[in-house]
């Protein structure tokens, strides 16, 4: 790739190195080296910023990754936990349709009754996230802009976290986000298919 060497006016010594497809551009003052090192990895990792790059599979992959979308995914569910005896929501990205939207539904079944056949081979059980209000939190960014003994002067937080304790109790909003250490498998052959893909020219005939 073409780096573009970014000086000051009148002075020939470079103080960047640009990528020539983005403009991302990279200084040798971050690199705790010798000089000369320093403007070579610099423009190293210009001359690489846009350049192709290549999964282990052999697919090319996008710029700031290092394996393609199949292979994460592949690497995601093997770090995953399969659970079997999950009751609550769930949610896929493998979904156009879903009952809560954006993948999410109440309940495998529920995910299985919106989305079109075939459903997805997995799908992830979900964790709760509760609205609650925080006292240390609160009366930390209230002491922001405060004098540096504004803590000691506080009167009533006893008070005030009881309340807020009252106010959690009777919170019945809950968000929830797909829990991607643990996977619920819909269908067991298409997710060992996922898991474990046939090599590449597997099952094609030759020539007699």
């Amino acid at each position: 790739m073409n780096v573009r060497e970014l000086t000051f006016r009148g002075e020939d010594t470079p103080q960047l190195y640009a990528c020539d497809v983005c403009g991302s551009s990279f200084s040798p003052k971050i690199y705790a080296c010798a000089d000369d090192l320093a403007h070579a990895t610099a423009r190293q990792a210009a001359e690489e910023c846009c350049a192709p790059r290549h999964c282990a599979c052999g697919v090319e992959i996008e710029k700031y990754y290092t394996a393609c979308a199949t292979c994460r995914e592949r690497n995601r569910l093997k770090a995953a936990t399969i659970v079997t005896d999950y009751t609550g929501p769930v949610q896929s990205d493998q979904v156009e349709g879903s009952e809560w939207g954006e993948g999410y539904s109440s309940s495998v079944d529920a995910l299985r009754n919106y989305c079109d056949d075939p459903a997805p081979a997995y799908c992830w059980p979900c964790k709760a996230s509760p609205l609650r209000l925080d006292l240390d939190s609160i009366l930390e960014s209230a002491l922001d802009d405060q004098h540096e003994d504004a803590a000691e002067q506080i009167v009533g937080d006893d008070e005030l976290g009881a309340a807020i304790d009252k106010f959690n109790a009777a919170q019945t909003c809950i968000t929830y986000y797909p829990d991607h250490t643990r996977v619920i498998v819909l269908d067991q052959a298409r997710f060992d298919a996922i898991l474990h893909p046939a090599p590449a020219g597997a099952g094609k005939g030759g020539d007699a």
